[in-house]
């Protein structure tokens, strides 16, 4: 597939993310509701992972099934990427978000993951913005 088509494609669906979240956030839905308190977090003996949230390599190992070593290396420089404040945050999650959704809407392409997706298209997008990945 063209680079350009899926770095226009990309950012089409990052457009709309953000338009989305726009119409929210403008919309005055959060204003209306009462705020919900925050239980305190509390050590547990059992299991050190109680009340904290899944890592941005966990979210994108599973949510994109990286299955080879070629993947995973992949989604690592990612995070690295992402950690050294290089490539942004909220890029990666509307790819990460794009790439699922256009992975379930060919139901019948079943021996391809949404990484197959993500990757090219986070690499297009990082590109515009001359980050290498």
């Amino acid at each position: 597939m063209n680079a350009n088509l899926i770095s226009r494609r990309a950012t089409c669906w990052t457009c709309l993310v953000a338009g989305a979240i726009g119409l929210v956030a403008g919309s005055g839905l959060q204003a209306q509701q009462p705020p919900v308190p925050t239980p305190p977090v509390q050590a547990s003996s059992e299991s050190g992972r109680d009340g904290r949230q899944v890592t941005l390599l966990d979210q994108l190992r599973v949510g994109l099934k990286a299955k080879t070593k070629a993947d995973v290396a992949f989604l690592e420089l990612v995070v690295l990427r992402v950690n050294q404040g290089k490539l942004p945050r909220k890029m990666v999650d509307a790819t990460f978000l794009w790439a699922r959704n256009r992975y379930k809407s060919r139901p019948l392409d079943h021996r391809r993951r949404p990484i197959v997706y993500f990757q090219p298209a986070l690499i297009a997008q990082a590109k515009k913005i001359g980050v290498v990945l």
